[in-house]
């Protein structure tokens, strides 16, 4: 038994990616430099980047049948993602992204399609062995009420557990939807993306963490990631924390930075670090990946960087040893 694990619960993908010059203009035929299938969805993508970064990751969540769904179980099964308690489904088929990535610009563009394939529900998780698991992240779906239920599954089991038994929940708010809100005061970690705070009518990750930390539980932690303008955090004993952005050279590929950047802080705090090195490695790490095509791969690049370059992995980190981000570790991981 693997009780290090961590469970990412959400969406698994296809994503059908076209490489352009520029993002097409309405009723053209353009020719795309390349077009390539990856698995997608915001908790299969954390989870690709956590085990590339060394941790034991299951993912759950629904499937469906087909050759989409072989490819992506195929994709997590190479990388050495656990997928076992995944429910599946037939007559249905399996949620598909289209996406443009922009050259010129570095934007992506996506349209997706659920396609009919049923959200997670409560039995589908009343069947795990919780004794497995460190961490269950939960992303925020449709299926609100039932993840709540979730929740109360996970809290019911840390309460016959000892301190060092019991599991962390975090949770994200993506989507401008009014019914993730209860989520917010249910995780000990708690991600508001830029859309949600926009939605809810702020102007500034700091703005953001500051009207919403009295919704969160007490000793919860709360981050919000800006894109180019950093991310910003509030711990359990109130202190606010900032990392600016670590852009790359030249931005490539921006899909699922966000869901990078939250494996980052995923990672930092399983690793023990403090909220204000978890930021910054957070957002270092997110500027490496939109500076590279997916998601394979990260670690080799972090451990190079720090080699390469380390003003660049030593700023803002008061100097501390790169070796606390376990970069040997990092370096023969994928």
């Amino acid at each position: 038994m693997n009780s290090e694990r961590i469970l990412c619960v959400g969406l698994a993908a296809l994503d059908i990616v076209s490489i352009c010059e520029s993002y097409p203009e309405e009723d053209k035929d353009v020719t795309a430099i390349s077009q390539h299938h990856q698995s997608g969805g915001n908790a299969c993508n954390t989870a690709k980047v956590l085990r590339d970064l060394g941790v034991q990751c299951e993912f759950l969540g629904s499937m469906s049948s087909g050759f989409q769904s072989d490819f992506i179980r195929k994709e997590m099964n190479d990388r050495g993602i656990l997928y076992e308690n995944c429910a599946y489904h037939s007559d249905c088929g399996t949620p598909t992204s289209c996406v443009v990535l922009s050259l010129k610009t570095g934007s992506r563009t996506i349209v997706h399609a659920r396609n009919n394939l049923p959200e997670l529900d409560i039995k589908d998780f009343e069947k795990l062995d919780l004794k497995n698991y460190k961490w269950v992240h939960f992303e925020g779906r449709r299926n609100e009420l039932k993840i709540l239920k979730m929740i109360d599954i996970v809290d019911e089991f840390n309460i016959t557990q000892p301190d060092d038994k019991k599991i962390k929940v975090s949770v994200e708010l993506e989507r401008p939807r009014e019914t993730l809100w209860p989520l917010l005061s249910r995780g000990d970690v708690v991600f508001i993306s830029k859309d949600f705070a926009r939605f809810r009518g702020f102007s500034s990750p700091v703005e953001t963490i500051k009207s919403l930390n009295r919704y969160t539980k007490p000793t919860a932690v709360m981050l919000c990631a800006w894109g180019e303008e950093g991310a910003d955090g509030i711990s359990s004993e109130g202190d606010l924390i900032h990392s600016d952005a670590y852009p790359p050279e030249k931005v490539i590929d921006t899909l699922g930075a966000g869901d990078t950047f939250n494996a980052g802080v995923i990672y930092s705090l399983y690793k023990g670090l403090t909220l204000q090195d978890t930021v910054n490695f957070a957002c270092l790490l997110a500027g490496i990946k939109c500076g590279m095509y997916g998601y394979s791969g990260l670690a080799k690049a972090l451990h190079h960087l720090q080699y390469c370059s380390s003003e660049v992995i030593t700023h803002n980190l008061e100097h501390r040893c790169a070796a606390q981000y376990d970069l040997d570790l990092l370096s023969n991981s994928y």
